[in-house]
């Protein structure tokens, strides 16, 4: 689902009955003024088959046999898009790990406003499993790169952080070299909290002062991911051109144990 509630109301447009396995009924990350918080259009039928409580892939199996639904759906045919060129941008890393990432990958995805892009760029890759961002509670995506490698062993996890929800959780990079994980962690360094700008925006609170900007600001001083993740044994790089970052993250993919990019842009 789209993250801005109007946008997800808009992808649902049409929709007359919504069915929720192992979940509850989708609402909006957070309360806007004037704008609903529930994420089941007006008039459509919401039937739940079990919350958080059930086995949620027994019960989908057990749907879809239920509706005879193919075992396989249609396979998109791969779109691996040329090498990016430039100034790095969240494209560019989208287009990268497209052409790079491996078959059976696993993506713990906290990207926030960072990775926006990748989702849809990744679209023709090689078949791959994506965890996404759950709740707004921005600072998952790290351990939860780790539970995935300790719980997969053998395939390639890929993390995408942005510089403030990696600021949550930035020991998980220790533990990602005490345990010797296979993990490439991408950090979007914008040296800003910039989901809370843009939500600060959508509240109607009008333009920040200079303190509440500053408090939303990551540049004072800005953090040297490359250090940080140098410090407790997790070899890094950082990239600012599209060039330089296909070719670390081609290189990372490739090397066992844990790794960090931090792509500025």
């Amino acid at each position: 689902m789209q993250y801005f509630v109007e946008m997800a109301l808009g992808e649902l447009g049409g929709v007359d009955l919504m069915v929720t396995l192992g979940t509850k009924a989708p609402v909006a990350f957070f309360a806007y003024p004037d704008k609903p918080g529930s994420l089941v259009p007006e008039g459509c039928a919401l039937l739940p088959l079990g919350g958080p409580e059930i086995d949620a892939p027994a019960a989908l199996h057990d749907l879809a046999e239920a509706l005879g639904a193919p075992e396989t759906g249609p396979a998109a045919a791969p779109m691996i898009p040329p090498a990016p060129t430039g100034a790095l941008s969240p494209t560019d890393v989208g287009a990268s790990l497209a052409r790079h990432m491996p078959e059976g990958a696993i993506v713990s995805d906290d990207g926030v406003t960072g990775g926006l892009p990748v989702f849809a760029l990744t679209a023709g890759a090689a078949p791959h499993e994506w965890l996404a961002l759950t709740g707004g509670a921005i600072g998952q995506g790290m351990p939860l790169a780790i539970g995935a490698a300790i719980a997969a062993p053998g395939r390639r996890v890929v993390c995408l952080s942005g510089d403030g929800a990696g600021l949550y959780t930035p020991q998980a990079l220790w533990t990602m070299a005490r345990e010797g994980l296979d993990i490439t962690t991408i950090v979007f360094a914008n040296r800003s909290y910039r989901i809370l700008n843009i939500e600060l925006a959508r509240t109607g609170a009008g333009n920040p002062g200079p303190t509440a900007a500053a408090m939303l600001s990551l540049d004072q001083p800005a953090v040297d991911w490359v250090k940080l993740a140098e410090s407790q044994g997790v070899a890094a790089r950082r990239c600012e051109t599209a060039e330089d970052f296909d070719r670390t993250l081609a290189a990372f993919l490739a090397e066992p144990g844990p790794h960090l990019i931090e792509a500025v842009c």
